[in-house]
């Protein structure tokens, strides 16, 4: 989708909450809770201190991989933005089957446990923004997506 944007002639940048936890723990093993919290707390202001950086330079920014499963999440996040901008919020959903072959092809994550995980994405009853199906190749993902925010869906906050 960056790509998509930079061919539209717009600056883009893609900002993913994981690296930034990598960054700090590439593993995603810690040594105690108190450790982990820490270090997801810094990675969450870092990734958010960037997405200012790109926005004031009048960037188009997809942040992707931070935690937005609630209105409450949204609010919280982009209050600290100081770029007033429009929000559009996708959650690429995909059936579980799906996911398991992609972790296949990327190479098993012993950190992620996919049917635990699961189970707690199906607990959410209401999802802010809008629930994309994630199921096909990235760059028809990337068309749609396009589409989709260039008809206003998603839109989450203005």
């Amino acid at each position: 989708m960056a790509e998509a944007f930079r061919t539209q002639g717009g600056k883009s940048v893609l900002l993913d909450h994981d690296t930034y936890v990598e960054e700090l723990c590439p593993n995603w093993i810690w040594l105690s809770q108190q450790q982990k919290e820490k270090d997801l707390l810094k990675a969450r202001l870092n990734h958010l201190n960037d997405i200012n950086k790109y926005l004031v330079e009048r960037f188009v920014v997809l942040a992707i991989g931070g935690i937005w499963l609630t209105n409450d999440d949204v609010r919280k996040y982009t209050g600290k933005l100081e770029v007033k901008t429009p929000v559009f919020l996708f959650h690429l959903n995909a059936p579980l089957i799906i996911r398991k072959q992609r972790e296949q092809q990327r190479g098993h994550n012993p950190v992620i446990d996919l049917d635990k995980e699961q189970k707690e994405r199906d607990k959410i009853s209401s999802w802010p923004g809008y629930i994309y199906p994630n199921i096909n190749t990235p760059e028809i993902d990337a068309i749609n997506l396009l589409r989709l925010i260039n008809d206003g869906k998603g839109l989450v906050f203005y």
